[in-house]
């Protein structure tokens, strides 16, 4: 391997690029991180340069990378895709050159120019989608397009005037509402940086050290892989907040670990999707669609981050007690002593790890932006790399923690020049108040059954989607059916968010899961139902902020603690009833099973404070048998 092997090649998953081609890459994958970490940190540019800028970056990369179709070369870009860099770097420059003379001047009537280069611009940000994501993203930008021209033929409630081709054209490209709007506005702002950070972190050795606080904490376990699973997906989600992401970056140790001391495949990937999921809403950098709803709800992202912290716990404890019933009933271990570091040696040799996301949470209680935060946050992290001589970051390093920063935007950015379009189509024909008002109309008023049908219709989008996509649309759709129905908007924000978090893991289409059966080589659908099984507290959490207040520290100190001691008694009887097991034995009867589901019905619901305590009795009551005979039997084992 040659010393700048680094720059003249890279691997992607449908493309190698060499030479020439590779060092194009890595310049503009440079240059585009640098350039938002630089305006993270000092740089005051125009807002048409910082919105065009991203789009722009985004697609010449995913042209460079993503291969237009499977016959297309795997080692350098095709003429087509040379074309697209060309034409998308024209249209988009022309935006950005052009946009205050039309915002001056030609507002409501574009010139020939306008239109022409939004048709050029417009067609490369769709195939940008399609290229990284697939055909449903970019149809599903067509269809809400066509909805805007074909308005007077839409059935009922979702009929309209229509509006013709120019105005249609106009409002996608020209203004600052659709394709260049508030959406595209909070990735190049926001998201990106952290995106950058998140690699420095990676680059500097944080991602290992996680791995081994993880090992040394829950390694000795029962069934300890799996929970190191948990831990580290947790930790890393504070890094990465995108749930494949955190797949792919832990999934590849944590996943050969659990199959080593005999989880199944299908289990392996499960635990590793839901763990991963997680990390879209763990504190405190959750993942890029909290940004967006900061921003909608006109919220700091500080606040949205302290209100997640009780329901993200919840969800992972459950997730570890569901785990470490699976290594019961299965009767597994935890890692070898010889595998397992000692935990003083690993703080000693990386708790400096934390001060970079120390730094970025007190910069966000001192008031500063999310930007600054990552700003400064990715500083530290190249300054406390220095500290031991193996994780030095030089030259090279900063070069790759930036260009890889810019690579792992390609995926989520690709969707967002889409999903702009989407969301210009909808506000352009007045279609997200309609659609909410059938919502309400279709649920009879009735909250509950309202909840029920966003979240069928969050799997639904989010099969098509990533999570961000899924929340960006369903924020203008959904969010306001229950908004109008009385639920808080934060409250009802965060039910669509962790809705669309839930597809990740709801087959029929479950990304997070496939990418995990994909490492675990098992069935993506077993998987995906295995998922679905082991993060069923994430069905529930979405009705606990709607009914349950102190879930989002709205109350009293007494109510929040409350509220939290009956969720974690409830979540104990759940998995209790879903594993058949109860923590001391396993092969509970079908009846026994049954008053676990009954108990966990009386403890998670809003139900009267007698009703609580029926709960924990019948808790008590299923339990303490089990733990009268394993105090009996223990003498045996011993």
């Amino acid at each position: 391997m040659t010393k700048f092997s680094w720059l003249t090649e890279i691997k992607a998953k449908d493309r190698t690029l060499t030479g020439f081609w590779a060092i194009l890459y890595s310049c503009a994958a440079i240059f585009m991180a640098g350039w938002y970490m630089y305006t993270s940190g000092f740089g005051i540019v125009s807002t048409e340069t910082n919105r065009g800028f991203y789009l722009l970056f985004t697609s010449v990369l995913v042209y460079l990378i993503f291969p237009a179709s499977r016959w297309a070369p795997k080692h350098r870009p095709s003429v087509y895709d040379i074309i697209c860099v060309l034409l998308v770097s024209v249209s988009v420059g022309y935006w950005i050159d052009q946009y205050m003379d039309y915002a001056i001047f030609r507002v409501t009537t574009p010139n020939k120019w306008d239109l022409v280069m939004g048709i050029i611009a417009i067609c490369m940000i769709l195939e940008t989608a399609r290229r990284a994501l697939g055909p449903i993203m970019m149809i599903l930008a067509i269809i809400f397009l066509a909805q805007i021209y074909f308005g007077p033929y839409l059935p009922g409630k979702l009929s309209h005037a229509g509006m013709p081709p120019d105005r249609i054209i106009e409002f996608t490209f020209n203004t600052q509402e659709a394709m260049f709007g508030v959406i595209t506005a909070t990735f190049a702002t926001f998201v990106f940086p952290f995106m950058v950070f998140g690699a420095f972190l990676e680059r500097s050795g944080a991602g290992t050290f996680f791995m081994e606080l993880a090992k040394a904490l829950t390694g000795k376990w029962r069934g300890g892989p799996a929970k190191i699973a948990i831990v580290t997906s947790a930790l890393f989600g504070s890094i990465s907040g995108s749930s494949v992401a955190n797949v792919v970056a832990t999934g590849t140790f944590t996943i050969p670990m659990m199959k080593r001391i005999g989880f199944r495949p299908k289990v392996a990937g499960a635990i590793e999707a839901i763990a991963s999921t997680g990390g879209q809403f763990m504190p405190p950098i959750m993942g890029a669609g909290v940004f967006i709803l900061a921003t909608l709800i006109e919220v700091s992202y500080l606040h949205i981050a302290l209100i997640n912290v009780i329901p993200a716990l919840l969800y992972f404890i459950f997730v570890i007690m569901m785990v470490d019933l699976e290594a019961l009933r299965s009767g597994l271990q935890g890692l070898p002593t010889e595998e397992i570091p000692r935990l003083p040696a690993v703080l000693k040799n990386g708790w400096h790890f934390f001060l970079p996301i120390v730094i970025v949470l007190g910069l966000l209680f001192y008031g500063f932006s999310p930007e600054v935060g990552a700003f400064w946050g990715t500083v530290s992290a190249f300054i406390l790399s220095w500290r031991r001589k193996e994780t030095r970051m030089k030259t090279k390093d900063v070069l790759v923690g930036l260009r890889s920063g810019a690579s792992a935007n390609n995926s989520a950015g690709a969707a967002i020049g889409a999903l702009g379009i989407i969301i210009g189509g909808i506000v352009l024909s007045g279609l997200g108040l309609k659609f909410s008002a059938i919502l309400v109309e279709a649920a009879g008023g009735m909250l509950l059954l309202c909840v029920v049908m966003v979240m069928i219709i969050s799997i639904i989008i989010g099969m098509g989607s990533s999570t961000t996509g899924s929340y960006i649309i369903l924020s203008v759709v959904a969010a306001p059916a229950l908004i109008h129905l009385g639920v808080v908007p934060v409250a009802a924000h965060l039910v669509v968010f962790y809705a669309a978090c839930l597809s990740n893991i709801t087959p029929p289409v479950c990304v997070s899961a496939f990418a995990a059966a994909a490492l675990a080589k098992a069935d993506p659908m077993q998987t995906g139902f295995a998922a679905l099984k082991f993060g069923f507290a994430l069905i529930f959490l979405p009705f606990g902020f709607v009914y349950l207040p102190p879930l989002l520290l709205n109350g009293s100190v007494f109510e929040v603690i409350y509220t939290v001691v009956m969720l974690l008694l409830g979540f104990m009887a759940l998995s209790m009833m879903l594993q058949g097991a109860d923590f001391l034995r396993s092969g509970l009867s079908w009846s026994k099973r049954a008053l676990y589901l009954f108990a966990a019905l009386l403890l998670l619901l809003p139900v009267p404070l007698y009703l609580n305590l029926a709960g924990i009795g019948l808790l008590a009551f299923g339990w303490f048998p089990s733990l009268v005979a394993y105090r009996r039997d223990l003498p045996a084992h011993n």
